[in-house]
């Protein structure tokens, strides 16, 4: 028996194998999408962790173009320098920046071993013992007070919750940096790479960036004048972002030393310096802001004063989160503060600590594609 032989058919028949296909290729994508994440998530790791030195070469050179500028002007004028060649090598300013960034440093060490060396550090030990022990005896004396009303049970109860809780988060802050004690000298090699070629990216840069434009337009010659804007633009951005975090560093900074000065605080300038440019991590500066200066003035035997700079450091952080960085850094990438605040809020929620970080600039690439999309949609239709 010999079956019709229709077109009509065997198209259904083909749109339906291939809707199926696509159907169990998509399952199986759902399916494997958390270990696919998985790996994905370890071979961007992996090469982060190759390309650390050329990540730290690239990263700093970017953050310091902006002051080796200035000093290389500033030895121009000075020296009286004049540029040879089409290119000019700033190394001067570069050698400048390292001479300021090498004394910097050991300045820090120096004053850092002396002020250990004049600390009595039974002294200090004994002050450190006597504040564990008047805390330890105040949640006891809270035990037995709740015991009193009737409110607990067990006189010990909290107490001992409490002090396991303690002993079990000391535990795992030393075990979290017993682990990483082991990578700090290769982290300390991939620093010292980074910072040399950082030097020749540095002094060389007026070359490399020619070079890059002219391999955009050799291999994309249709695109190379919308990849060089978009790339002009971004740099905008970012390197806004960046002196606009500076800012708040140091206005974190002296707001943080001043308060702690006022407050009464050990050492409140070399906290405030701290807590400031840990303030370039989200979390992080408020984290090392609250623990610092708590912690010296329970060392210093004062509660009252203790909460006294933890009322004043949680007051500031939220200053800060609030009002001086969408202000500053907002007004760096040209976004409305309630637009940076929504995005540091959104991005911190999908993406935790990496999302605050890039927050603010990748909001500000979405807006200046969206307003150039909007434009050029303008124009087409003939409204401007």
């Amino acid at each position: 028996m010999k079956l019709p032989w229709d077109k009509e058919y065997i198209k259904i028949s083909f749109h339906v194998i291939v809707t199926l296909i696509v159907i169990y290729a998509i399952a199986l994508v759902i399916k494997n999408a958390p270990t696919a994440l998985i790996k994905i998530e370890q071979f961007f790791a992996y090469i982060a962790d190759v390309l650390s030195p050329l990540i730290i070469a690239v990263i700093f050179s970017y953050i310091m173009n902006p002051v080796v500028e200035k000093l290389q002007g500033f030895c121009d004028k000075i020296f009286k320098l004049k540029l040879k060649g089409v290119f000019r090598k700033r190394i001067a300013g570069t050698a400048m920046l390292y001479l300021i960034v090498f004394v910097l440093l050991v300045t820090a060490v120096i004053l850092a071993v002396n002020g250990l060396g004049d600390t009595n550090i039974n002294v200090i030990e004994q002050k450190i013992k006597d504040s564990v022990y008047g805390f330890t005896g105040t949640l006891r004396q809270f035990n037995e007070k709740l015991a009193e009303l009737g409110i607990i049970q067990n006189e010990d109860g909290i107490f001992d919750s409490i002090m396991y809780f303690i002993k079990n988060g000391l535990n795992n802050v030393y075990t979290y940096f017993s682990e990483r004690i082991t990578s700090i000298g290769g982290f300390l090699l991939d620093l010292l790479i980074g910072l040399t070629v950082s030097f020749y990216l540095l002094m060389e840069k007026e070359r490399i960036v020619v070079k890059c434009r002219d391999i955009i337009k050799a291999f994309m010659p249709k695109h190379a004048d919308k990849i060089l804007f978009s790339l002009h633009e971004a740099d905008n951005v970012f390197s806004g972002y960046i002196s606009g975090q500076i800012t708040d560093a140091f206005v974190m900074a002296a707001l943080v030393s001043i308060s702690l000065l006022i407050i009464g605080v050990d050492y409140p300038f070399i906290i405030g310096v701290i807590s400031g440019f840990s303030n370039l991590i989200p979390y992080v500066g408020a984290v090392a802001a609250f623990v610092l200066a708590v912690s010296v003035a329970l060392i210093s035997g004062n509660a009252a004063k203790a909460l006294y700079a933890a009322v004043v450091i949680i007051l500031l952080q939220q200053l800060d989160s609030a009002v001086i960085v969408p202000k500053i850094v907002g007004k760096r990438v040209k976004l409305h503060p309630v637009l940076v605040i929504l995005a540091l809020t959104v991005f911190g929620r999908l993406f935790g600590i990496w999302g605050m970080v890039f927050a603010v600039p990748v909001t500000a690439l979405i807006k200046i594609i969206f307003d150039r999309i909007y434009t050029m949609k303008k124009i087409s239709a003939g409204k401007f």
